[in-house]
């Protein structure tokens, strides 16, 4: 199956792809250290590493009977390990509560899913006790057309989402028009499906032509090691399969535009 979702970056359209593994506890390891073997393989495919602090807070509410609530916070530093691409169209970030991999310049799966397999496989390789609580894979497709008429989107996107776009409300501009739609897949994971016209201007009335399709992938629970990859690939083709549903022959040839 063709990866339309590679198509996208080809011609005026931007996705941003996210890919995120969150940890169940805190590996405290990775507070201020590395491990050598794990640096060196990120930095095969990010470079340009950039390590900086970070804190997180927590609020901790405490009632006994009879007494008025206490509340005490506790504040937790750690190091945020930031690599990102020569060009900076990528990043990845490790702490010590999740790991995640984020392209704003996409260019195809296959490279995504290399290279978070290749470094998570040296990081398990080194705490094979970490486990994690949640996997997912997020698309966000801009498509953007220079065109006249920024609500008029039946020439590209299928008419099943654009149902509400014939709404109309006299003496009024419409400012943004986005829905949300979610399943739970057959496979046992969640996809959350965002789409419409965002606005990036908003509050703004809507000028320019753009349309969002924001596919999320995900799973909230124990993932194995050994699972995680299968499951990507599982994500990537249920996202594949909601974009190439949802778009038209027409914007097809627009993504294959030179």
């Amino acid at each position: 199956m063709m990866d339309y979702a590679n198509i996208c970056y080809k011609k005026n359209f931007l996705t941003t792809v996210v890919l995120r593994l969150d940890f169940v506890s805190p590996l405290l390891e990775l507070t201020t250290e590395l491990p050598k073997e794990v640096s060196e393989k990120i930095l095969r495919y990010f470079p340009i590493k950039e390590p900086k602090s970070a804190y997180m807070q927590k609020l901790k509410l405490e009632k006994k009977k009879e007494e008025k609530p206490k509340v005490s916070a506790e504040t937790r530093e750690f190091t945020e390990w930031n690599f990102f691409g020569r060009n900076r169209e990528k990043q990845l970030t490790l702490t010590t509560d999740f790991f995640l991999i984020q392209y704003t310049k996409y260019q195809t799966y296959e490279q995504l899913y290399n290279e978070f397999k290749e470094i998570s496989a040296a990081f398990f390789q080194k705490y094979h006790e970490v486990q994690a609580n949640r996997l997912g894979l997020r698309y966000i497709n801009e498509i953007e057309v220079n065109e006249d008429n920024p609500l008029d989107w039946k020439k590209y996107i299928d008419s099943s989402l654009l149902g509400l776009f014939s709404i109309t409300i006299q003496n009024s501009k419409t400012i943004r028009i986005f829905h949300n739609y979610e399943i739970v897949h057959d496979e046992g994971f969640n996809l959350r499906f965002q789409f419409g016209i965002h606005n990036p201007d908003y509050p703004a009335q809507i000028k320019r032509k753009v349309f969002v399709m924001d596919c999320d992938a995900y799973f909230q629970g124990l993932v194995e090691p050994q699972d995680i990859a299968t499951n990507v690939n599982k994500y990537h083709s249920a996202i594949q399969m909601m974009f190439e549903n949802n778009i038209t022959s027409e914007l097809r040839k627009k993504m294959n535009e030179s």
